[in-house]
């Protein structure tokens, strides 16, 4: 009977330590699919920024080389710095929290691996050294497995933990997709101010749409008066006012932008403007300034192509993007796996000591047992030599009395 027992409780002790060992490996692995997942969102921010900050540098020194000056660039300048500096910041943030984070989790992954490796070789040692009475050795590893058990209830401790961790800050990631002002995270992650942001590309989004109108009111004039052929109108991605709203998929492929226009410019010749046999080209290229033309042209498609990115960076549709990603594909399997962890480290435990138990009530009741095989021989013997003792003298007795008189 305690030897099934003990079998039961081996296997059970084994079977926990699978499910322990495959929990831990699901739940590492998607904490750092998760870490990925944040650091790829910061990376992708940081990016961002780079790009409306160079954009920004790109117009001013366009107008510096046109001697073109104005208080704003004054606003624009110290609005660089900050966005510089903000990159900066959140750059060395991810970097230093994802390495301490991968550290942490690749640490606990080994060090949970290694102690229910090192518990299974120890059980496995104590079931084969019991029988065979190697009493140092089994002392030994009962010692080890007392070890191991303090340290499965503490990574229990640390998996539940994990456990009600995760579920709290998928919940509340969550909620954040569905509300980010009133989200228990709106105080951490700055999107309260994404309306003083949207102000700033409306503004943006009004400017660009009025350029490239009067571009194109310009090429209305020019056609109306010549017979050009080869001089496009410039596609407007913005919606007319009062939204403004940024919608590329209003310019069909292969439309022209307004950074087509230095090379629209290049290809017209004398003759579309009704020169006659004494136009020659270079009169028209001197007219027409392409460096400048190229350079503020440039410096407005810059400012077109960061636009989606701007966007989804001031609504924080980039932080819900990687919210989503993680709460729809990271978080269940995450919780599957630290639930799966925790549930076996505690059945291992208790596994564990009542192992340990049964293993020091089976070596206390066997020691007893040979003490009264020990004395049950010892009495026999003095018992057998106190008969020989007698048979002798009764023997001596019956000899003096056949001698006697």
């Amino acid at each position: 009977m305690r030897e099934g027992t003990t079998s039961l409780i081996s296997t059970t002790g084994v079977v926990s330590s699978a499910v322990a060992l495959r929990g831990t490996v699901q739940f590492h692995s998607r904490a750092e699919s998760v870490k990925e997942i944040i650091g790829t969102t910061a990376l992708e921010a940081t990016a961002t920024i780079y790009n409306i900050t160079g954009a920004i540098e790109k117009m001013q020194n366009t107008s510096n080389l046109y001697n073109y000056t104005s208080q704003a660039w004054d606003h624009l300048n110290s609005t660089v710095e900050a966005l510089n500096s903000e990159a900066v910041e959140i750059q060395v943030k991810a970097e230093k929290n994802m390495r301490l984070v991968s550290k942490g989790i690749r640490t606990l992954e080994l060090v949970t691996i290694l102690c229910v490796t090192l518990n299974l070789f120890a059980v496995l040692v104590l079931l084969v050294g019991r029988p065979l009475r190697l009493q140092k050795l089994c002392c030994l590893c009962m010692v080890f497995c007392w070890i191991l058990t303090a340290l499965f209830w503490m990574y229990f401790g640390l998996y539940y933990f994990f456990d009600k961790f995760a579920g709290d800050t998928c919940v509340a990631l969550d909620e954040y997709q569905l509300n980010p002002q009133n989200s228990t995270l709106g105080t951490i992650i700055p999107c309260s101010e994404k309306l003083s942001a949207d102000v700033i590309l409306h503004d943006v989004g009004a400017g660009i749409h009025d350029i490239i109108d009067q571009v194109n009111s310009n090429i209305y004039t020019i056609k109306s008066e010549y017979p050009v052929k080869q001089l496009d109108y410039i596609c407007n991605p913005f919606t007319g006012p009062p939204q403004y709203q940024y919608q590329p998929e209003n310019c069909p492929s292969g439309a022209a932008t307004i950074g087509d226009i230095p090379q629209i410019l290049k290809r017209l010749t004398c003759s579309d403007f009704g020169g006659g046999a004494n136009c020659r080209p270079a009169d028209l290229s001197s007219a027409i300034d392409y460096d400048k033309v190229q350079s503020y042209t440039s410096s407005i498609q810059n400012v077109l192509d960061i636009f989606p990115g701007t966007e989804r960076l001031v609504s924080c549709e980039l932080v819900k993007a990687g919210f989503a990603d993680i709460v729809g594909n990271q978080c269940a399997p995450l919780r599957r796996g630290a639930r799966a962890a925790w549930a076996a480290l505690a059945a291992l435990s208790a596994s564990m000591v009542l192992l340990i138990l049964l293993v020091l009530v089976a070596t206390n009741a066997r020691h007893p047992g040979d003490d009264r095989l020990s004395v049950r021989h010892l009495t026999s013997s003095t018992n057998s030599e106190i008969s020989e003792a007698e048979f002798a003298e009764m023997h001596a007795k019956k000899v003096r009395t056949r001698v006697g008189p």
